[in-house]
């Protein structure tokens, strides 16, 4: 499970990845802490009917919003215990979320509400209606531009072209045509935003050998059975 601050945050960091599990026939899911209604463009309606789409795309098995006020997600114990709620409902093995050094505010506090919430939601004397469980691992991904050096690359050349279907779900977010109507008020919604996207996964798939890529890092080391299996590819 996926857990974003806003309709579109694990789309945009990891769509490709989502993508990735869904053909290898894991379950997927995405939780979005906020419903963005606060975002520059876009009405709470819409966005919900935008990341429905994107869900559709994906193929994601769940996909739920904790509606969380969008601009100004804490890390208070209310908050907690909606995550928590959420990660024993669906008992994840593996969970995502923001890395916590990151320039918008709702993305840090999102990371660190997570990552917390993962060793909480094991405690048994914390009560929430569902039986206590801690997930296996937690991976971070990183805003638009990477942060540091990742601990693994997935590489999601054959999905490219989905994940950017899935994105181009969110119109009032995203500029998807070919030319900018007016001035964009968000660099999300500006012409230079798929470059980015594009120079991002170019360069984190460059460190694997392959295309495209998508970063992410881990606070422990990775279970490796064979080496071989997970070494990089070199380009000829």
């Amino acid at each position: 499970m996926a857990f974003g601050a806003h309709p579109d945050d694990c789309e945009l960091s990891m769509g490709g990845t989502l993508a990735v599990l869904k053909a290898l026939n894991h379950r997927v899911g995405v939780c979005d802490l906020t419903a963005g209604e606060s975002g520059t463009y876009g009405s709470e309606r819409e966005r919900k009917d935008e990341s429905a789409r994107a869900s559709k795309i994906l193929g994601l098995d769940v996909r739920e919003t904790l509606d969380l006020p969008d601009g100004n997600i804490r890390n208070t114990e209310d908050n907690r215990l909606k995550v928590i709620e959420v990660i024993r409902r669906h008992t994840p093995r593996v969970v995502f979320g923001f890395v916590a050094e990151t320039r918008h505010p709702d993305h840090q506090h999102a990371g660190e509400l997570v990552k917390e919430c993962i060793f909480l939601a094991g405690l048994e004397k914390i009560r929430s209606g569902h039986p206590p469980f801690r997930p296996a691992a937690y991976f971070r991904f990183p805003e638009l531009v990477p942060w540091g050096r990742p601990d693994f690359v997935v590489d999601v050349g054959r999905v490219w072209e989905k994940k950017l279907e899935a994105l181009r779900a969110y119109r009032s977010q995203f500029n998807t045509g070919h030319v900018e109507a007016e001035p964009a008020k968000t660099f999300l919604k500006s012409k230079e935003l798929w470059e980015l996207l594009e120079a991002k996964a170019r360069m984190a798939g460059t460190m694997i050998g392959v295309r495209y890529g998508e970063p992410f890092y881990s606070f422990r080391p990775l279970h490796v059975l064979d080496p071989l299996g997970v070494a990089p590819r070199t380009f000829q």
